[in-house]
């Protein structure tokens, strides 16, 4: 069990999170207290990681055929490519 060092509330490990505060001082604090600090609960935030995480390797590997395509097989597949990928890019960053 750990304490959370801004309200004292008990909560077990998997729970706590570590938080740098304006100081730039780390602190281990409760999920309360994050939605607190940050104004959104680390469950929404946590969600929204992973999903700029997930579209970044999409864009990355779409950038990577389209180059292939530009080079094997001509302009016009680089081209398509390049708004495959932009399209990618925009419907998998939006939230919900």
């Amino acid at each position: 069990m750990l304490k959370c060092q801004n309200c004292g509330k008990e909560m077990a490990e998997k729970d706590a999170l570590v938080h740098k505060d304006a100081s730039n001082e780390k602190k281990i604090i409760c999920q309360d207290c994050f939605k607190a600090a940050t104004g959104i609960d680390y469950q929404t935030f946590a969600f929204r990681k992973e999903s700029a995480k997930q579209t970044f390797f999409a864009v990355i590997f779409c950038l990577a055929a389209t180059i292939y395509a530009f080079i094997e097989k001509g302009p016009v597949y680089g081209a398509l490519g390049i708004v495959a990928t932009i399209l990618i890019y925009f419907f998998a960053s939006k939230t919900k």
